[in-house]
C-alpha cells in the first residue's frame, strides 16, 4: 500500500513538473543568451528535429494501436473504420494549414498589423482559439498519461520544445497582440487542461480523435515553425534532435 502510494505521488509530481515546463515554455524570452552558445534559428532547428521524430515514431504508432476506438463511430452518417484514425491526423493537419493561409491572408491585408482594440484582429483570436485547446489538450494528456505511462516525460519534454516553436511563429505572426494576450492564454491552456485531466477523463473516442488533430497540428507545425526557410534553417541542431530523441524512444 505505502509503495502504491509513492507510486501515485512521484507520478503527480513528474505531471506537475512537466505541465510546469510546457507553461513556462510560452513565456521564454525572445532571445537567447549569448552564453547559451546557442541561436534561435539553431533552437528552432533543434525542436523541430525533436517533435517531428516524436510524432512519427511515438505519437503515429499510438493512434494505430487506438484505432479501435473510432471503429462503428459515425460522423455524418458515414462509419468510421479503423484506419480512418490516420484520416482524422490529415484533418489535424489540413485544419492548422487552413488557419495559418487565414493568418497570412490577414496580414497581407493589414489586418494583423494592426495595433489598435484587440477586437480589431478577430483572425488572432481564431488563430490563439486553435492554439489553446491543441496546449489544453496536451496538458490533459499529460496528467492522464494516456500517451503511454512509460514514456509521458517523453512526451511532456517533446512537447515543451514544440510549443517554443509554435510561440515564435504566434510572435512574428501576432506582434504585440500575441506578447500582450496570447501568450498568457496558452500558457494557461495548459494548466486548464491539466487540471481538466486531474478530475475528469474523456471517452476513449474523444482521446482519440484529439490526439489524431494533435498529431497533424504536430506535423504541420514542426514543418511550417520550427524548420525554417532552407536558407535560414541549421541542419545539424536538427539532426541532433531528432537522432538523439529518436533513439531515447525506441530505447525505452
Amino acid at each position: 500500500m505505502v509503495a502504491f502510494a509513492s507510486f501515485v505521488e512521484s507520478e503527480t509530481v513528474l505531471a506537475a513538473l512537466l505541465v510546469g515546463a510546457i507553461t513556462v515554455a510560452h513565456l521564454l524570452p525572445d532571445e537567447l543568451p549569448e552564453s547559451t552558445g546557442l541561436s534561435r534559428r539553431s533552437l528552432l532547428s533543434l525542436t523541430g528535429g525533436v517533435s517531428i521524430v516524436y510524432a512519427f515514431v511515438h505519437l503515429l504508432p499510438e493512434l494505430d494501436e487506438r484505432q479501435e476506438a473510432l471503429e462503428g463511430v459515425s460522423v455524418l452518417l458515414w462509419s468510421l473504420g479503423a484506419h480512418h484514425v490516420y484520416a482524422v491526423a490529415f484533418v489535424g493537419l489540413a485544419l492548422f494549414y487552413g488557419l495559418e493561409r487565414l493568418a497570412a491572408v490577414s496580414e497581407s491585408r493589414d489586418f494583423g498589423r494592426r495595433l489598435g482594440p484587440v477586437a480589431d484582429d478577430p483572425v488572432f483570436w481564431v488563430h490563439v482559439g486553435a492554439f489553446a485547446v491543441y496546449n489544453a489538450f496536451i496538458g490533459y494528456a499529460v496528467v492522464r498519461g494516456e500517451t503511454g505511462a512509460d514514456n509521458v516525460a517523453l512526451f511532456g519534454v517533446a512537447m515543451a520544445l514544440h510549443v517554443v516553436g509554435n510561440d515564435e511563429a504566434m510572435e512574428r505572426r501576432h506582434r504585440d497582440l500575441y506578447s500582450n494576450f496570447g501568450k498568457w492564454i496558452l500558457s494557461s491552456a495548459v494548466v486548464v487542461g491539466a487540471g481538466i485531466g486531474a478530475m475528469y477523463a474523456i471517452s476513449d473516442v474523444a482521446f482519440t480523435t484529439l490526439l489524431g488533430l494533435l498529431t497533424g497540428g504536430i506535423v504541420f507545425n514542426s514543418i511550417k515553425d520550427e524548420l525554417p526557410r532552407t536558407r535560414e534553417s541549421r541542419f545539424w541542431p536538427f539532426a541532433a534532435g531528432a537522432t538523439a530523441y529518436g533513439l531515447l524512444l525506441l530505447l525505452l
